[in-house]
């Protein structure tokens, strides 16, 4: 089985990555082991090649900046198409379960369809606010809202793949309940149908909000400028989870 997981930036797909790599659902070839778990994001190189060449944007551009606005409008040409062909050939010759993760895989999911065979969606989503917080020290003032309109630019997307999903192709986790509790990863481990290695460090997750946190008037404020929108979406994702328990 071919395992492909979709998530915005910063909203736990490293985490997924590595569980199931580590679990024996191979998500690429050139992982050393021992490699320190922040600088080491499970993306398999040619995944990562082919999204390059798609988008017209290598991995130097800005993340929050790579949007569905980058999609060739003419689709891709058949020498991309190959080399999507020949990795999964590849892949599928060597192993008899893999996968492959790279966030701006959500923008180029419907190309990779078009050729993958049968394959499942591991879906991961995660509070646009902590999403910001990761983003914040890193772009302009002028751009607050840049991270909350690329949350809502990716993750339109993931809603409109888990809907036209069939049963049991696709399975939705919440990024936050993977760090707090054994639910989703009760749910995860029945999905994949193989049993997981705990690799989840809490120490970490970088800018994960407590409850205190969540109660305070800086998060209530920031949900609050974050948009209706963002708000919309957010709650499409927790009714989804709640819908596959």
């Amino acid at each position: 089985m071919i395992y492909v997981v979709l998530g915005m930036h910063k909203s736990g797909t490293t985490l997924l990555a590595r569980t199931l790599h580590e679990s024996g659902i191979v998500m690429g070839q050139e992982f050393p082991a021992g490699v320190d778990y922040l600088r080491l994001k499970y993306e398999a190189r040619w995944v990562q090649e082919i999204n390059d060449e798609i988008l017209s944007a290598d991995r130097s551009v800005y993340s929050l900046k790579v949007t569905s606005g980058l999609l060739p409008k003419s689709g891709i040409d058949q020498t991309t198409r190959d080399k999507m062909e020949m990795g999964i050939r590849e892949a599928n010759q060597r192993f008899k379960q893999w996968g492959f993760k790279d966030p701006r895989t959500v923008l180029t999911y419907p190309f990779w369809k078009e050729v993958l065979p049968d394959h499942r969606l591991i879906i991961v989503y995660r509070d646009p606010v902590e999403v910001w917080k990761r983003y914040f020290n890193r772009h302009r003032p002028w751009q607050f809202r840049l991270p909350f309109d690329t949350w809502c630019d990716y993750n339109n997307l993931i809603l409109d793949y888990a809907r036209y999903s069939e049963e049991g192709e696709a399975i939705c986790l919440s990024f936050e309940k993977l760090l707090s509790g054994r639910s989703e990863w009760d749910r995860l481990k029945q999905f994949v149908n193989t049993e997981l290695i705990d690799v989840c460090d809490k120490s970490v997750s970088v800018n994960r909000l407590s409850k205190k946190d969540r109660n305070s008037f800086a998060y209530k404020l920031m949900s609050k400028l974050a948009g209706q929108n963002v708000s919309r979406i957010l709650h499409k994702f927790d009714v989804l989870c709640l819908q596959e328990k």
